[in-house]
This record gives C-alpha cells, structure tokens and sequence, in this order.
C-alpha cells in the first residue's frame, strides 16, 4: 500500500520530524526542513499513526495523574491542606485521634466524587475516540488490486483512500482524482468544513493535473507510477497548505489548499474522491488546531481564596490564644493541681499509682516546649474551621446548575433544535455579577440573514418601506414616520409573503416597469447592467438537489447569497457555472452564458470584488465593493458627477435605515490590453513568493496588478441588504441596561449605521434623553492631545452635571461613540486612562468600524484596568473569538458565521435574547445560591470546631477533644451535606415571573451584595458567638447523667457535654439554613429531617458499640433519658433561632430590600404587580486601579509619525475629485483568505 509500514520499523527509520518537536530550532529544521512521503513506494520515514486520543487519561495513568491534579498546592489547596492535617494527626506527640488520620475519611470522600465527575467528563472523550478510531473507509490494497474496508486508526502515511460522498475525510489528504457527475471532468469536489470552521457554506476543491485523467477506476491507482510529495511540516493553519507532487518523468506540480481535503471534513457533490495520506493522527490540521481556552476562574472562587486564608489567620489566632492560655494555666495552677501529680507506671509489668515530685521541675522551660505543641495540637483540634466539602459541594451543585441551564425550555431555539449548552460550570454564579457586555453586531443582535431590500440605479431609488432601524432613526430625530412610508413598508411585507421567494423583501412596482423601457431604453439597459452584474459577480456555488433538482444556493457571504436572490427575482438568474461558464437563465426563459476570464476575490483589505466576462465578443469587468473605494476608482473620462451625488444621497438614506450599501460597478476592456494584463496576472496567481507575500499582508504583484484593471469604472448604482435585528432584542438589551449592566456593541459598521441600530435596539435614547459624545470623522481627534482634550471636556461636563443635581443617577445619562481609527489613538498609553475615564461616565458605548483586535484591546482595558468588574463578551464569529476569550464569561451564539465562537466560549445560545433568562434569572439565582452555600459550609466548621475552644476554657487550655471522632468525620458528610447542597440547587428567594418583571433585582449581584468580606465576616462573627452558647450552655443545664432514682449523685462526663454539644451544633446549624432558605419542597424537608434523624441514629449506634467509640461507650443512651439534655436542646436551639428570625423580621419591617417588598406584594396579594413601578438601581461606583489625578488644564503629549500613519492607514480616503458624504461606509465584510487560488481557478474552470 506504499505506507511506512508496522511499528516494529520504528527503530530503523528515522522520524519525519525534526528534533525538538513542536519547537523546533532553525538549526533543528536545516536537518529535516520538508515532510517527504513517498507515492507507490515503501516510506523513508515514521509518521504518527492515525490512532487519536484526546482524552485526559488512561486506565493506566488515571490514579496518579488525578491525584497529582487533585493535590496541585495552587489550584487544589484545600486537598493538600487536609493532606497535611491527616499526615499530622499521625505524630504521637500532637495527636488527638490516638495517631489514626481521620480526616483521610471525608478527604477520601471528596476525592473519590472528584474522580467520578473527572471519570464521567473523560468518558466522553474515550468514546468519541473510540468512535473516530474505529469508523472505516476505503484503502487500496496491493494484495488484492482493490480498495478494501480499513478503520481510521489503520491507516498510514502514504495510503491511498477512496472517500464516497457525503462520507468523512479520515486524514489530511491530496486529491488525485474525483468521479464527479458531469460527463466531462474538471476535476472540481466540494467539502463541508462545518466540523473543522464551523462555517456551513461548501468549499470547492480541485484534483492534482497530473493524476486527474490517470484514475478512472480503482485498478487504474498504481499507473500512475512512483513518485514523492514534498510538503511542509504538520501545522494548525487550516487555510494554508505548502508542498509539491512529482511523479517519476513527470515536471513538479504545486500543491496548495484548493488540493487537499482535511480531516473532519465531508466530502460533496461527487461520487468519489481517491486520495493520498499525507498527515495522519495527532499531525492532521484539525488535531493541532485543538487548543484548549484559556482557564478562567469565578470571582466568587478567588474571593473564596482570600475569605480561606483569613479563616487561616483566624485559626493560627485561636490556636496561639490556646496555647498562650495553657503556658499561663501551667505557670500558675499546675503546681497547685494535686490530681495532676499522680501518674502510672509499667515497672515490673505491673500499673502502680505513684506521685510526682516537682520541687526539681524546670517548669517555664517546659512548659513553653508545651505550649508549642499545644498550638499544634489545637491546630488538629480546630482543623475543621477550612470545610473539607466545601469544593465538592460546590463542583455537585455547579453541576446540577448546569443541567437546569441546557434543560430550560425557554432558552431552547426550537427552529434550529439548539439548546443553551454550557461549557464551562465553574463560571455558573459568574453570570449573576455581570457589569459590563460586550457584544458584536452582526449575526449577534443581528440575524445574519440577509434580505435584498433596496437599490439605486442610474440615479434612481428602488424600493419602498421601512425599517425597524429607519424607524428608530425617525424616533431619533422625533419626527413622525410619514403615512406613505409605512403604507410601502406594509406593502413590501405582504408582497415578501406572496412571491416567498428567499432573501427578498422588496416591493417597488416601478422597477419592472422600467425594466421593460418605461422610462427609456438607457434606464432600461442599465438596470439590466445591474443585475446583470449581481448575477455573476460573486463566488457563490450551485448545488443542485437530486431528487427535486432544484438548484441551492451555497455562498461563504450572506450578502452575496442575498444579493444573487435578488438578481434572481427581477428575472436574472444565476443557474450554473461549469468550465469557466456562467449561465443566467432569464425571465423569458432565455438561458444566456457567460464565458468567466478572470475574478479577483472579495477580502478585508480590497472591500470589493472584480469579474471579468466575455459575452458577444466584448470583455467587460462588473464590479462590486464598498462605496469609500470604490468611488475613487470611477472614471474621469465620462461625466458622472450628478449620478455619483444622486446615488450618495440614496446610499446615506439607506444607511439611515441600517441597510448594507454595496457600489456596482463596471468597465468594457480592451481585449488586446486585456489579454497582455491576463498574462502578468496569471503568472503572479500562481507564484508562491507571492501568494504568501499577499496572504501576510505584503505589497505583492497580485495586488499591484488588480489595481491596474480595476480602475475608469461607470458607476451603475447600489445595493442596500437587510440584516435584521433578531427577535426579542431591543427588549432584552432594555431589561438588562434597567438591571444596571453597562452595554458596549463594538461593530465594523459605519457611524449613522450603528447609531441607529443602537438606537433600535434601545441602547441609545434621543437627544433630550440622552447626551451622545461621538468622536469619530477623522481631523477633530486624529492625534493624541485633541483625543485628550475631546475627553476631558466631556468628563468636565459630566462632573459639573453631577455636582448640580447632586447625584449621578439624576443627571442626563452619557453614551460614547467612537470609531476605530480613533480609537487607535484612544488606546495609546497617555490617553487610554482619559478613555476609560469618560466610559465610566457612560451608560453605553458604540465602537463603529473597530478590527477584532480592537475588539479585544477594549474588553482587556475594563477587566484589568477597572477595579469590581465582571465582564461578558458575546459574538457569533471567528473576528469575536479573541474578545470572548479575554472576558470573564464568553457566550457564542450558534448562527450564520459558523461555531468558532461557540467552541471557544463558556456558553453557547441561539439567540442574543436568551441572554436575559441567562443573566437574570439563572445569573442571578446560581450567584445568591453559591453565596449562600460557600458562607453557610464556612459557618457550621466554624460553629462546630470552635465550640471545643470555649471548652478549653475550663480544661486548662488542655485542648481536650469532646466530640466523637465518629460525629466530627460524619459532620460534613452526613449531618450538614445534601440540605445546602439541595438550597444551592432549588432555592428561589423570588419566583422567576418577578426575576424577568424587575431587572433591577440583578444589581445586587453587580455590587457583590451576596457574597463580600461583610457578608462572610458576619456569618464566621455569628458562628463563633453561637458556638459560645453552645459550648457554655450545657455545662450548667446538665445536672445529671443516668436515671433520676437510681444515678443522682453522678456529674454528667465531659463526654455527656460533648454530645450536647454536638448534638446543638448539628441542630443549630441546620435550623440556621431553614431560616434563610425561601422555597420548601418536600424533598428539601425530607432530606432536612433524614440529615438531623442520622445524628440521632448514628450517635446512639455508635455510643452502644465498645470498639467504635471507647471513650463515649453508653454516653447517649444516658442522655436519651435524661431531661435535662432535652430541655438543652430546646432553649438553645429556639433561643438562637429566634435571632435570626428577629432579625430578619426587623430588616423586612424597617429596612426592606426589592426582593422582600416583592416577595410580600406577591404572596399577600397587597398590590398589582402590573402597575408597580421601580426606580432604576444605581449605577455600582466602580473605580480604576489607577486613578486620574487632576484633570489638567493644558494638554502635553507627543504625536509619532508611526501613530499618525497608522490613523491614516484606518482612515480610508477618497479621490478628491468627488465629494463622498460624510459616514458612508460599507457592508461587505467577510473575508476567505483561501479564495485566493481556489474559487478564482475553480469559478475559470482551471483544473
């Protein structure tokens, strides 16, 4: 089969590598500089087998590579706290459990939960690698002459493979030739990428020259003969791909992306694909592209860290205190203590009693040696105070949390069958402190779903209607949309409803009058210029259904599929494209082709596109791009000034309404001069020097040569596309600004653009609400000191607003609008503290034609630069991903871009205003549970370990234990677990219709009302003063042990004392969480009477068994009948219930939060919920790290000529030979670097 054999050849041939994989030196690659694979040969080297593994673990490597990740000093500590305690409590001379480590118990405990979940997440994993390695395919045998039925993990480096269609790819191929079902073969297959991009748009590829007409049939795989592949070394670059193929005799042919067909991929459109194995296993391009995301951690669980090591501090405290206590107690009554005289002896084998003398006893010196091991063995005493369940109450209710978020009916968008996923629950309770949103426009408040709505053509506007986003412009301005308008728009609708035809909402019957000479055969022939060019220029693929033989439309833009849709319903239709032909079937029927010379693709950097056609003899160019270039390139030698304005003003209307402008254009070609620019042209395509040069954004002949043909255009008009606002988002984004989040959309669109969507969406308000501060628009704010300067002014404003109306709440709320080439100078060190200043001040901000970089670098100033923020970053594209990964939560939105935001956030929905039960109501319940939960573990150790402390004061500081070591190792486990654990997961302190009613109840998550240093101070602060009561108390209301007659004269032990201790702490503890839990189901109470009845249980069990428990053998059974353990038990439980009670009842009648005048309105039906009105919350004060100083008076920074030319560089300008309104902008914004050969080659026909 020509692979590189079995494993056993491992140790002859050398690796295909170079040394130090994957970080190799320059020195490492002059050794091995290229990957070469041989064709119908026995390989030279070893390569990775196909077999795949991405799970964590094996059943090998599973116990010590947890245990290491569990006991990990940063990220583990309270594991290796606990390690410790246990490895303590084995030393003689501290010991207080006979040298057993008990705390093993409950460690052991956690530890084995933690496995279980990190077995089940990895079991994932495996049987998805089980699934990938053991799926088969098709490779050719030479035993048998045929291609036979292998498992992906079989296969090698240098096989060859048979993919049928609609199968996957098994590994990094080249495609040697393809049965397609045209009769003449052009060697063209398409791919779907979903898997590896996310993107659902076929992608063409190409079969190599050399082999495309050698392989007919199976047999036909070895005739082509031998030969090698030199290609690059494995990578993650998906759009890049380097290496040459050669046969023997044969001259070397380039092999590039258009060539190859990746891993994950499936294969379309063809009957068959063989291929050649170039990359196998953990070398395939989809494998190295596997990064993980970054780790990100709750603020809750890092405030967690602080609150532990305090509790830490609070412990070394007592435990010194103990200590110091003991020295003073021995220095002072030791000597006095006859009973303390008198010890055993084993001499002779025999126990005497004898008394010790102290008159020669060096006692301070002693007993400062004992006081250093009483600290010590208080710290074992008092271990308790760090809750050893803490994490993995934490990690089960996390888990729980999860499930009811992918669970939620109400989040699940059933057109598409998505549901919320959650891919990262540690950050579960981080949705209900969310500060700042961050969120891209396009496909993310937007639907991505383009629709063909208006045109302009020589001079005259198509279309009626309105927007959404056009009536909010009118709202804007407060003026009143005229009747006509919306008589147009309802219009448009019902005509949309009729006619179903996709992508089009167009309604305007003038335009097919025109098209048939209504208005003159010139108006005539240039709307059929028009359309003619939406028809043809694009790179869009047919793809026609067999069964139905419908033809559908796949196209890596939306714009472009709108765009075809739209030619396509005023009877140009684009039908099919082989051979380098295009046909366009006509409203007559009439089926006209055009012969494809040359296309110049659509990027980021060109904003526009170029066909070049032939048809009837004459080579015309159609082109299409974004109005700010192409404007410049219209022809001087025709007067075209009037058209030009009169087109402008159409474009600025429609951008008033947020439709997306596109300038059509063409020019008729000398064939002479063509043929001679073809040639040049041609030859740079295909230079790698200079594809490479292009690809990285280098001055390149591709480029220079393109600026050469695409230049005298004759303008034909514009395109305006509507993206329209997804459902539900203007309300969503109202309901989360009332909550008190700060709302930043950052979009690549034009300023009035995005102001108007803004406004639509209700981020922005009209004037007279709201002041707008926009810098953008070039020379006003193109340097540093006039930026400053701009900022400074507005924070005065701000400022002297606030001193007169006294308070920040009151006075006319600020939003920022700033655009990217200003914002290139607002991030520059001197000035981005001025920025982050005034965007405190800020309600909202807008960012109009910002990179995702940008996009970025803002996310990044508020999280590390502004003290208490939590921020969210949502997108639904690749150009989001760098933003999602830099906040503190990312959600991806699942839409028309692909899954690369999904994959690389923390939660993914379908729609922008799922965002609003994910904040406000699963947010907001996860964040007061966790609180609650984390607060309430910390309060019951603090309760139950300190309690023997305030024993110790009268034992001498002894640091005499009286609990059962049974009860305290049960304590977490069985007695206080599962009824916080099953708070955290049901509790509702308000119903969910109030959640969603009141946005304003999430401010307190915002303000870290829950859960702060307060918070938990005054829970540790009541733990400790309850554990007094508990300690003090049964010491005098226990007056006897055993039965009244018969044992009166017998003192209760220090162990009857210890089980009413104990017996209080469990009590107490768990009455305290009925007291601040909201909602009880009746599994929630069940669970609370089977965890205090298990005390009951197991003290007597374990008191009535001689080998469990020496010391307290018949101690409970004692207390079971005595009286006054009961009465104990009443009074001090009540007694301490009844303040909390108090309290709280005090708080609702006389300083009442939201949620509690909510909570009474609803429940005793006091008001009409409906007509209640709540004041906004204030906006959370949060301040910079670092501050500003005084605002200065005079302004002194540098401008640099870098800075200067890089604002330039953002800033496109125009020709002044025409006057370009101010902010037209441009709409097509998607960019596919690997268009570059392959649809250029395809959509000629090249092969």
């Amino acid at each position: 089969m020509g692979s590189n054999g079995s494993k056993s050849s491992t140790a002859v041939l050398p690796d295909a590598l170079p040394p130090n994989w994957p970080s190799p030196t320059d020195e490492d690659l002059k050794v091995c500089p290229n990957r070469r694979i041989v064709v119908n040969g026995p390989q030279g080297y070893f390569f990775a087998s196909n077999f795949i593994r991405t799970s964590k673990y094996t059943r090998w490597n599973f116990l010590p590579k947890f245990l290491a990740q569990s006991f990990h000093p940063r990220k583990k500590m309270a594991n290796v706290y606990f390690f410790i305690i246990s490895c303590m409590q084995m030393i003689p001379l501290i010991t207080n459990t006979y040298g057993i480590p008990t705390v093993l118990m409950p460690l052991s405990f956690v530890i084995v939960v933690d496995a279980i979940f990190a077995a089940l997440e990895d079991l994932a994993r495996h049987r998805a690698d089980d699934h990938a390695n053991s799926s088969t395919t098709l490779t050719y045998s030479d035993r048998t002459g045929s291609f036979e039925e292998t498992t992906w993990s079989e296969m090698k480096v240098g096989d060859f493979v048979k993919v049928r269609n609609r199968e996957v790819i098994p590994a990094d191929v080249i495609i040697l030739a393809v049965k397609e079902k045209t009769a003449i073969a052009e060697g063209r297959a398409y791919v779907e990428t979903k898997s590896l991009d996310g993107e659902t748009n076929l992608k063409m590829r190409r079969a190599l020259k050399s082999t495309l007409n050698e392989i007919k049939a199976d047999s036909d795989v070895t005739k082509i003969g031998h030969g090698e592949v030199v290609m690059e070394h494995p990578n993650k670059l998906i759009d890049r791909f380097k290496g040459t193929f050669e046969l023997t005799g044969d001259d070397k042919e380039v092999v590039d992306p258009t060539n190859v067909l990746l891993r994950g991929c499936t294969l379309r459109n063809v009957d068959w694909a063989i291929c050649l194995v170039v990359n196998t296993g953990l070398d395939t391009k989809i494998m190295m592209s596997n990064t993980e995301s970054p780790v990100k951690t709750s603020s809750l669980e890092l405030r967690i860290n602080v609150e532990i090591k305090r509790v830490v501090f609070y412990l070394i405290i007592v435990c010194l205190f103990g200590a110091g206590g003991n020295f003073v107690w021995k220095n002072q009554e030791m000597l006095d203590a006859w009973y303390l005289k008198w010890s055993t002896t084993d001499a002779d084998e025999t126990s005497k009693l004898h008394e010790t003398d102290f008159k020669d006893y060096n006692a301070t010196g002693d007993f400062l040696l004992s006081a250093i091991v009483q600290f010590f063995y208080y710290f074992l005493l008092m271990a308790n105070f760090v809750p050893v369940s803490l994490y993995v109450s934490m990690s089960t209710v996390k888990f729980f949390q999860a499930n009811f978020i992918e669970s939620d009916v109400n989040i699940y968008h059933e057109e598409t069958d998505t549901p919320t996923k959650v891919r990262t629950m540690a950050l579960n309770e981080e949705l209900g402190q969310i500060s700042h949103i961050f969120s891209d426009k396009t496909g993310t408040l937007t639907c991505n779903i383009m629709d063909f709505r208006k045109c302009t053509v020589n001079g005259l506007s198509y279309g009626k209607g309105i927007t959404e986003i056009g009536k909010a412009a009118y709202n804007l301005q407060g003026d009143a949309i005229p009747e006509d308008v919306l008589a147009g728009e309802a219009m448009s609708r019902e005509h949309a409803e009729m006619h179903k035809q996709p992508h089009v909402n167009f309604y305007d019957q003038s335009i097919r009058f025109d098209l048939v000479g209504a208005r003159g055969d010139e108006q005539a022939q240039a709307l059929e210029d028009f359309f003619t060019v939406l028809a043809l220029c694009h790179s869009v693929i047919p793809e026609v259904d067999e069964e139905t033989k419908e033809v559908h439309l796949s196209a890596s833009s939306p714009d472009d599929e709108a765009l075809v849709c739209g030619a396509k319903f005023f009877g140009f239709e684009f039908i099919d494209r082989k051979q380098g032909i295009a046909t366009l079937r006509l409203s007559n029927g009439e089926k006209r082709s055009y012969q494809i010379l040359e296309m110049i693709e659509f990027n980021s950097t060109r904003k526009r596109m170029s066909v070049v056609v032939k048809v009837d003899d004459r080579i015309e160019l159609f082109s299409k791009g974004a109005d700010t270039v192409m404007i410049p390139r219209l022809s001087e030698k025709i007067n075209q000034e009037k058209l030009l304005d009169d087109t402008c003003k159409h474009m600025t209307a429609y951008a008033k309404e947020g439709l997306r402008t596109l300038m059509i254009c063409k020019r008729t070609l000398d064939p002479q001069w063509f043929e001679d620019w073809h040639g040049r042209f041609h030859t740079a395509s295909v230079d790698l020097n200079e594809i490479e040069k292009r690809l990285s954004g280098e001055p390149n002949n591709i480029d220079l040569l393109a600026e050469d043909l695409e230049m005298d255009f004759r303008l034909l008009g514009a395109s305006a596309i509507e993206d329209k606002l997804q459902e539900g988002v203007p309300e969503c984004i109202a309901d989360l600004a009332n909550a008190g989040i700060k709302i930043w959309v950052l979009t690549g669109d034009k300023v009035e653009t995005a102001i108007n969507i803004a406004v639509a969406c209700r981020l922005l308000h009209p004037e007279e609400y709201m002041e707008q501060v926009v810098i953008a628009g070039g020379e006003s704010v193109n340097t540093k000191k006039k930026l400053v300067e701009k900022l400074i002014d507005s924070i005065r404003q701000f400022d002297e607003d606030v001193k007169q109306a006294g308070s920040a709440d009151l006075v006319k709320p600020r939003a920022l609008i700033i655009d990217g080439p200003s914002l290139i100078v607002a991030m520059e060190p001197e000035v981005q503290p001025y920025l982050l200043r005034f965007t405190q001040c800020c309600k909202a901000v807008v960012g109009c034609r910002v990179s995702p970089d940008q996009k970025r670098q803002m996310v990044h100033m508020v999280k590390e630069k502004v003290l208490g923020v939590k921020t969210l970053a949502i997108g639904d594209g690749a150009n989001d991903v760098a933003m999602i990964q830099a906040a503190h939560v990312g959600i991806g939105i699942s839409g028309q871009e692909g899954m690369q935001a999904v994959n690389a956030s923390d939660y993914a929905i379908a729609q922008f205003r799922f965002l609003r039960r994910l904040l406000l109501l699963h947010g907001r319940w996860n964040y007061r549970r966790m609180s609650k939960l984390v607060c309430y573990v910390f309060y019951k150790n603090i309760v139950m370990a300190i309690t023997q402390f305030w024993y110790a004061f009268q034992t001498g500081f002894s640091g005499q234990k009286f609990y059962f070591e049974g009860g305290i190792q049960l304590f977490n486990i069985a007695y206080t677990c599962f009824p916080i654990m099953l708070l955290g997961i049901f509790d509702q302190d308000v119903e969910e219709k109030m959640l969603l009613k009141y946005p304003q109840l999430y401010n307190n998550g915002i303000r870290d009302a829950f859960f702060n240093s307060k918070v938990f101070f005054n829970w540790i602060l009541a733990g400790t003063v309850e554990s007094l009561v508990i300690s003090i108390f049964p010491l005098y209301a226990l007056n006897y042990s055993g039965e009244p007659n018969d044992r009166q004269d017998l003192l209760p032990s220090l162990w009857h004392y210890g089980a009413t201790s104990f017996t209080l702490v469990v009590l107490v503890t768990n009455v305290k969480l009925l007291l601040n839990q909201y909602t009880f189901p009746w599994f929630c109470m069940l669970c609370w009477v089977l965890s205090v009845g298990s005390w009951f249980l197991s003290a007597y069990g374990m008191t009535n068994v001689l080998l469990v428990d020496f010391d307290g053998y018949k101690v409970y059974e004692d207390l079971m009948r005595n009286h006054s353990y009961w009465l104990c038990i009443l009074v001090v439980t009540v007694g301490l219930g009844a303040r909390d009670f108090f309290y709280k009842g005090y708080q609702r009648a006389f300083h009442p939060q939201l949620h509690h005048v909510l909570q009474e309105i609803d429940k005793f039906g006091l008001g009409d919920l409906n007509q209640l009105e709540i004041p906004l919350p204030p906006q959370p004060h949060m301040l910079m790290k670092e501050p500003l100083d005084d605002l200065p008076e005079e302004v002194e920074v540098n401008d640099d000529i870098e800075l200067m030319q890089r604002v330039r560089r953002a800033t496109r300008t125009v020709s002044d030979l025409f006057h370009l309104p101010k902010g037209l902008g441009h709409a097509y914004d998607h960019s596919d670097l690997q268009t570059v050969i392959e649809e250029r080659n395809i959509v000629l026909g090249r092969h």
